[in-house]
């Protein structure tokens, strides 16, 4: 049956959009528009991957050989500079940028909630990350030999962990309480439902990661009255952060994009949308790591509930493939780029949480390896990015009006499983090394491997930037670009005016643009 209802004049969308003259007065610096906050932090974010992955592929090379080409203290802060950025600078402030712009469209939003907080959040971001990357410049990383430097560092840190938290804040409150009316918390987006429950994971645990940070900056600036501020302890203070599962975290709004991405490019309502739902959700309990913490609990990984939660992540990214195979198999899959990746991004995430799985058993000695907690690192943020370049293929025509080069997202779909395959298992197979004594004379070469493979997503993050570059000379697009569109963001104008939204019909099921497609059934 078609949607006839109009939205109500006290809905969220209702109001006419503003004065033209608002959107000229807005500036860059100034702006509270959810829409240019989301394409700041997307930029951004795919810079800071392309150096994050080089700096990756530097301290790869510098294991290779009996003797490195870094001193001791470099190294440390490349190790740990390069991880921490990949996160806080790249994977998930790409969701986030995702999130502020099309969370507020596919719940019907004319913004979003706190616009100012989420500016100041960008802000507050930005300047953290300027600060973060100078402070390991001048050998102030964590672990690093300058104090003064190491200090900043620690600071930056709580700025870029403080901004995240109020932009999370921001998009989960507008998925909440400014949904168009009929849209019930069921019914919302998958891409919107995984923000809002990934959301909620980063919430609850990245303060800690504050509290750790706070602990070092005292006993380090202050005279050591623990030991917590040592240089060679700082790093194990915080490493739980790139370790599963709470690495697994950062990559849960990546499963919504794919989902959405699936459901539109097939032509199909989601098959089985309530296990989506669940396998989105579970997955993000599974993923809660703030309580492992290995420098203030030694047998963390020997407690039964840490293997259990290592072993059953496994199952929800299994129920979401089968999910999106179903969904393609009943519908017509088009070969766009945005479906590739998406793809991509759930092999990639499958052979992560599979190795990851094996991490927990004891006779394959792999715990005694950090190389191969960094093979399944590299995974993980391989499939974090590849969701997050099928998402900005994918919503590009709605953010700048034009479409994207489809054959440079078709050739990174090649990149990042090939980059992410190269960059991740060669470490998981040289964390063997401790059961098989014959793997560590092809350390070297493994090594090799994975830095070819760090160097190939660095490719894969310029691409995505050079695909949403080129939409400057696509053609226009019409509302719909893909012309299956199903969710709210399809039915406003490419790219949204200021308010994004007339009038809108009240929703009746998850896939209102498919109800309105619908002919109307005669009494």
């Amino acid at each position: 049956m078609a949607l006839t209802d109009t939205r109500p004049e006290s809905g969220t969308g209702s109001a006419t959009a503003p004065a033209p003259a608002l959107a000229r007065s807005a500036t860059l610096l100034g702006t509270g528009d959810h829409k240019v906050i989301g394409i700041v932090y997307i930029v951004a974010s795919l810079v800071f991957g392309v150096a994050g992955w080089i700096v990756t592929a530097l301290w790869g090379a510098h294991q290779l050989g009996d003797q490195g080409f870094l001193s001791d203290d470099a190294a440390t802060t490349l190790f740990s500079g390069g991880r921490l950025g990949l996160v806080l600078l790249v994977m998930v402030p790409l969701m986030l940028g995702l999130a502020t712009y099309v969370v507020p469209l596919q719940v019907g939003a004319n913004t979003v909630a706190f616009p100012r907080a989420a500016a100041g959040a960008l802000w507050t971001w930005l300047l953290s990350a300027g600060v973060f990357i100078i402070a390991n410049g001048i050998d102030g990383g964590i672990g690093g030999g300058r104090t003064e430097a190491v200090d900043v560092c620690l600071l930056s840190i709580v700025g870029l962990v403080l901004a995240i938290v109020i932009a999370t804040v921001c998009v989960a409150t507008t998925a909440v309480a400014l949904r168009t009316p009929g849209m019930t918390l069921d019914r919302v987006p998958l891409f919107t439902w995984a923000t809002l429950t990934g959301g909620s994971i980063w919430l609850l645990t990245l303060p800690v990661l504050v509290a750790n940070v706070v602990l070092i900056y005292v006993d380090h600036h202050y005279g050591r009255p623990s030991d917590y501020g040592v240089s060679a302890s700082q790093w194990s203070q915080i490493s739980w952060l790139v370790g599963q599962p709470q690495i697994y975290a950062f990559v849960i709004p990546g499963l919504g994009i794919i989902s959405d991405v699936v459901a539109t490019l097939t032509g199909a309502r989601q098959a089985n949308r309530g296990f989506l739902l669940l396998g989105i959700g579970s997955f993000a309990v599974l993923s809660v790591g703030a309580w492992a913490q290995p420098y203030f609990y030694p047998k963390v990984h020997d407690e039964a509930v840490w293997a259990a939660m290592s072993l059953l992540i496994v199952l929800p990214v299994l129920l979401l493939l089968a999910g999106w195979i179903t969904t393609i198999r009943q519908g017509t899959p088009t070969a766009k780029s945005p479906l590739g990746l998406g793809l991509a991004s759930g092999l990639l995430l499958l052979l992560a949480v599979v190795a990851g799985a094996l991490y927990v058993f004891t006779p394959l000695r792999l715990r005694e390896s950090d190389v191969y907690s960094a093979g399944v690192f590299a995974l993980v943020v391989a499939a974090g990015l590849a969701a997050g370049a099928a998402g900005v293929m994918y919503w590009a025509p709605k953010m700048t009006g034009r479409v994207a080069a489809d054959g440079i997202g078709k050739l990174n779909v090649l990149v990042f499983l090939g980059g992410g395959v190269l960059a991740g298992v060669p470490l998981l197979v040289l964390g063997f090394a401790n059961r098989f004594d014959g793997l560590t004379d092809a350390a070297d070469t493994l090594h090799g491997i994975a830095v070819a493979g760090d160097v190939v997503l660095a490719f894969g993050v310029l691409l995505t930037i050079v695909a949403l570059v080129s939409t400057s000379r696509g053609a226009s697009v019409a509302d719909d670009a893909w012309g299956t569109g199903q969710t709210l963001e399809w039915a406003c104008p490419s790219p949204p005016p200021a308010g994004n939204f007339g009038e809108l019909a009240v929703v009746r099921s998850p896939e209102p643009l498919l109800d309105a497609a619908e002919p109307v059934e005669e009494a």
